[in-house]
């Protein structure tokens, strides 16, 4: 079949239209059945190798371009059917299809005569995934350099996204893994400022249906989890402690332990003991990660008072040192497994975890004495044995040099202070800015901390474990 001029059609149907006193809609119909105008149209190719619908999208005509995607498909419905598959999946010379210049539109134009042809593409199965010869989708483009989150969210409302359709689509644009970590967690965080989290919302259901499988699984922890924002050093997850709700913190929870056992069923550990060991480990890659604030997933819980998403982060992680067993010479030996080398604690998951200090220097307990935050201070110590309480309490100092017992007591405060500031450990204004937040901490939560400690030093004293000074070993 013989190609037409494109530029010979587009002027024959503007010249008539100018000379046309109805609407577009009613004089295009007319045109297409007027003689051969049928199959001018169909056979129509411009330039670039691109047909009359490519034609009025580049040039960002929304409205005709809608009109003449409906009219020839009601038309050639009855009288040529095979055309409308023929015409809506033409590709011209450069391999881009209908959805490329869609695509290439919403960049100036996403308005509702877009959103209705994105959607009439989709039920008509019009893939919005194939690339070109640059080796770019569609999807790629509505996802960078800017989301275009109306016809994305028609995409999530007719359950066609996913989210390895988003990673491969950012991909054939980020060939390095930090690069696609980066546009991925801007996505992410564009979905929750700009689009209410739908994007997000839709991904995580879908990883946790019955149906889904352990790819998908896969692909949607790397993106709460895995994938790093470069500016801040964040994940989604961090973000996600803030935002959600706790039906959906406790699908991520869900999801990430799903993807855990998953993980562990590839390394295939040899007994019951080391699968229990590597579990924890690749938990605490993921809820160890701190962001350039060095705050972990706990300070950003902390921050937004989000007291029920602590408790369950915290009952994810096993408050005793971890091991595994090596053949050295034929004979198993017990070797320590780190999670955390720079901790006090690098082999204990929880302790690492608790343990952890922000660049202020304070740990996740001195944050939440200062706050106030009695309830967050006693989630943190639950079920953790007295020995551990009574050191954190009294022995593990802030960058100040003041232990909770200290925050407990504004004088001995004062005086730790003062002797700090002159050694130079910290400056005078620091040195007052402190006071000034210790001497804010409620009595309440001041009569936690030393009753708390009271209570273990008489609890060790009638057991005869206090020694001579009444202290807990």
């Amino acid at each position: 079949m013989m190609s037409v001029s494109l530029a010979a059609v587009d002027e024959d149907i503007r010249n008539r239209y100018a000379r046309h006193m109805g609407k577009f809609s009613s004089f295009f119909l007319n045109w297409l059945k007027f003689e051969d105008n049928s199959d001018r149209l169909y056979r129509a190719v411009g330039e670039d190798g691109e047909n009359y619908l490519q034609l009025r999208l580049k040039q960002h005509d929304v409205m005709e371009s809608l009109i003449v995607m409906e009219v020839t498909h009601d038309h050639w419905k009855t009288t040529h059917p095979e055309r409308i598959y023929g015409f809506l999946n033409h590709e011209d010379r450069n391999g881009n299809g209908i959805w490329h210049y869609l695509a290439d539109t919403l960049r100036q134009n996403e308005g509702r005569e877009t959103l209705k042809m994105a959607r009439t593409l989709l039920a008509l199965d019009i893939s919005f995934a194939k690339l070109n010869r640059q080796g770019i989708s569609p999807l790629g483009k509505m996802l960078l350099p800017t989301p275009k989150w109306q016809s994305l969210n028609a995409l999530i409302a007719t359950k066609h996204l996913s989210i390895e359709n988003i990673e491969r689509a950012v991909a054939e644009q980020a060939k390095e893994k930090p690069i696609l970590a980066h546009f991925m967690s801007q996505i992410f965080s564009s979905d929750l400022a700009d689009n209410r989290g739908l994007l997000s919302q839709h991904v995580l259901k879908q990883s946790v249906q019955s149906q889904s499988d352990s790819s998908l699984r896969a692909a949607t922890c790397r993106l709460f989890f895995d994938y790093v924002d470069v500016r801040d050093n964040t994940t989604a997850f961090f973000k996600l402690i803030a935002n959600t709700n706790h039906g959906m913190f406790d699908d991520l929870l869900r999801l990430l332990l799903l993807n855990t056992e998953e993980t562990l069923a590839q390394m295939a550990p040899p007994d019951v003991a080391t699968k229990k060991a590597y579990r924890q480990a690749v938990l605490c890659r993921r809820l160890l990660l701190r962001d350039k604030q060095g705050e972990g997933i706990l300070f950003k819980g902390l921050a937004a008072g989000k007291h029920a998403h602590l408790r369950k982060l915290t009952s994810l992680l096993m408050n005793e040192d971890l091991a595994i067993r090596k053949l050295v010479r034929g004979e198993p030996v017990r070797q320590p497994l780190p999670v955390d080398r720079n901790s006090p604690a690098p082999c204990n998951p929880l302790l690492s975890l608790l343990l952890q200090r922000n660049n202020a220097g304070d740990t996740i307990f001195h944050v939440a004495a200062l706050k106030g935050d009695q309830p967050a201070l006693e989630g943190f110590f639950y079920n953790m044995p007295s020995n551990d309480v009574y050191a954190i309490m009294t022995g593990l100092p802030n960058r100040a040099g003041l232990t909770l017992a200290d925050l407990a007591q504004p004088e001995r405060a004062k005086q730790r202070l003062v002797r700090a500031a002159q050694a130079g450990h910290i400056s005078g204004a620091d040195a007052q800015e402190t006071m000034r937040r210790v001497l804010a901490v409620p009595p309440e939560t001041r009569a936690y901390i030393t009753g708390k400690i009271t209570e273990i030093e008489t609890l060790a004293a009638d057991t005869g474990h206090g020694g001579t000074g009444g202290a807990p070993l």
